[in-house]
């Protein structure tokens, strides 16, 4: 006779990294604008309001469709999950997203993609300021918000360029940092597959994101052993759509989207997914169950002559999908 087995790991669902906290880190205050960056004050600004009068169109009907043009890559993918959890609870609160800023890097001008990021204030809900990231990817394109990341509690943003020359996008693999931003980022990303014992540890600042997802991870092998299971971490980043810009001191914030897979599998059990995440469920739950998760990164890499580690500095971890395998 097979056991119900609701997984514990299923509690830790939806990872807050960026849980309250008695002091909310202060970020860097970008400069006005002058000649060198790409847009004026007046620009970014048209950007940031027309990205959230999109957004809250969507957020009054509950739906994706109604974004696109101003909203996408992880924020959609975030705020769909969530419009079919607040379509079905009404009381399942949204991410709040603050449209004030108290820090806007505004791009340089040059080729493109172009990235523009801000910080804003910090929300209602008492958590940490979010990072906010939009890319252009063409002369002809809009600016669009394509991923967004509460601060890691105690950490700063390093100083940033000023508006004389804007902030310049990077190429992952430059010279001019060493470790280069994509060595940094892939070191991280191992890390994050290697756990907490990982001799990588050592080389990046703490954080709570990978303390929440080495949690949660463990979670859900407890749960997995109680039945003979297993539990498995995928981490999949999306480099095409990872982008770096530069930093005052000569180093390198990465913005990164990645996919973090949580597969489940027991013996004579089954896997009850826990009635908060029904709306996300897809499939016929049994013995197997995958927690997909869209994730928003930040890692800061020092530049030359620094004394201080490679660290995310914000990041976000938000269940999309509870697939049958």
């Amino acid at each position: 006779m097979r056991r119900a087995l609701i997984a514990a790991a299923a509690a830790a669902a939806v990872v807050i990294v960026a849980g309250c906290t008695p002091e909310v880190p202060a970020p860097s205050t970008a400069a006005s604008v002058e000649a060198g960056a790409a847009l004026q004050d007046a620009q970014a600004q048209a950007v940031i309001e027309a990205t959230f009068d999109e957004l809250a169109a969507a957020d009054a009907a509950l739906d994706g469709s109604m974004l696109g043009e101003r909203v996408d890559g992880q924020v959609k993918r975030a705020r769909n999950a969530q419009y079919k959890l607040k379509s079905a609870d009404s009381s399942v609160p949204l991410t709040d997203i603050p449209d004030e800023m108290q820090a806007v890097y505004l791009p340089a001008e040059g080729s493109w993609p172009r990235v523009m990021a801000a910080v804003t204030v910090e929300p209602d809900d008492d958590l940490t300021p979010v990072v906010l990231v939009w890319v252009q990817e063409d002369i002809e394109d809009d600016y669009t918000l394509v991923g967004w990341a509460h601060m890691v509690p105690g950490a700063t943003l390093p100083s940033m360029p000023g508006g004389s020359t804007g902030t310049s996008t990077l190429p992952l693999d430059t010279d001019t940092i060493d470790p280069t931003p994509q060595a940094s980022y892939e070191s991280y990303l191992e890390l994050l597959r290697g756990g907490s014992g990982s001799d990588l540890d050592d080389q990046f600042a703490p954080d709570t994101y990978r303390e929440g997802v080495f949690a949660a991870r463990k979670s859900f092998s407890d749960s997995a052993e109680q039945s003979d299971g297993k539990a498995v971490d995928t981490i999949v980043p999306k480099m095409s759509d990872t982008f770096a810009i530069g930093t005052a001191d000569g180093g390198a914030l990465v913005l990164a989207p990645l996919e973090v897979r949580s597969a489940i599998t027991v013996e004579d059990a089954q896997i009850i997914p826990p009635e908060s995440v029904e709306p996300l469920v897809r499939g016929e739950i049994d013995d197997q169950a995958t927690y997909t998760y869209a994730d928003f990164l930040v890692l800061y890499v020092p530049g030359p002559g620094a004394d201080t580690l490679p660290g995310v500095v914000a990041a976000d971890h938000t269940l999309i999908l509870l697939s049958a395998s």
